[in-house]
């Protein structure tokens, strides 16, 4: 009888082992969800410096990629993946300053915890605010209509969304 009980509790302790070594191994939510803000991140920085190339291209007399962009109508990439976007619980502050350089209204969106827009602020032609809020938390900008026009999220103490 002793015999059945020890192989009963080893077979419970490989079958425990074995269940905490699954658990280890699966993905934790935070961290999938900090992997998208982390790619959105990337995406943002790949955005600015495709803006700057465009800039300078622009400069130098291309008048074809000016014809592109206005038919685009300004929607960044990180719009379509709007749905995949929510904020996680932040712990280290920042701040955002939106300053419109456009000749149209805009307006900013908090994504919360659950990705929905929270509605902050409209932000006349030409005309700016600054934004307390934390590294992990998504803001949204769109037009007058709510049409995306991007998606920010900053990884620094403060940093400036320039909406053009």
């Amino acid at each position: 009888m002793p015999t059945l009980r020890k192989h009963a509790l080893m077979t419970l302790g490989v079958l425990t082992l074995a269940s905490f070594a699954d658990i280890a191994n699966a993905t934790n939510p935070l961290e999938q969800i900090n992997q998208e803000v982390d790619k959105y991140q990337q995406r943002g920085k790949e955005h600015a410096d495709e803006v700057e190339r465009y800039r300078n291209h622009r400069d130098h007399g291309n008048k074809h990629h000016d014809h592109e962009e206005q038919q685009q109508g300004g929607t960044s990439n990180a719009c379509r993946d709007e749905r995949k976007l929510r904020s996680v619980q932040g712990n280290v502050h920042t701040s955002m300053k939106f300053v419109n350089n456009s000749n149209q209204e805009v307006r900013t969106y908090w994504l919360d915890y659950s990705g929905r827009r929270v509605f902050y602020k409209a932000i006349p032609p030409h005309g700016q605010y600054t934004q307390p809020t934390f590294q992990s938390h998504p803001w949204l900008v769109t037009d007058t209509r709510d049409n995306c026009i991007d998606i920010y999220v900053s990884n620094q103490p403060s940093a400036t969304v320039n909406i053009r």
